[in-house]
């Protein structure tokens, strides 16, 4: 019956418990307003992340129209010289050459002709 005598310690022990109980109640309550404190620096950090995500997607976006202007213009730039590549590769500065040459040949039978018919009308 030594068991039943230790009732007593049983009581103090209880109360010892409630004791932690209650302490421990006022613990979770300032992690609670600890953790509160970190899930309000966390929703602030989600929403800069949120502002600075939208930023860079509307400089992604500028981005991507400049790079298709810049595509636009460079087909057009290429577009011109494949024309002027073309034309080089037709021979005109060789036709060029070849009428100045004819040019200079017929100025020069002309001017021939010229003195010829001069001496003939003169020397009559």
């Amino acid at each position: 019956m030594s068991g039943y005598a230790s009732r007593g310690g049983l009581s103090a022990r209880q109360q010892a418990q409630d004791q932690v109980a209650i302490n421990v109640k006022f613990d979770f309550d300032s992690e609670v307003e600890g953790l509160r404190g970190h899930v309000q620096k966390l929703k602030h950090l989600s929403l800069a992340i949120e502002d600075e995500q939208k930023k860079q997607g509307e400089l992604i976006n500028s981005l991507e129209d400049t790079m298709e202007r810049a595509k636009l213009v460079m087909r057009r730039a290429m577009g011109r010289l494949n024309i002027a590549y073309r034309q080089a590769q037709s021979n005109h500065m060789l036709y060029l050459v070849l009428f100045a040459l004819l040019m200079f040949t017929v100025l020069y039978v002309l001017g021939k002709v010229y003195r010829i018919g001069r001496a003939v009308i003169g020397g009559h």
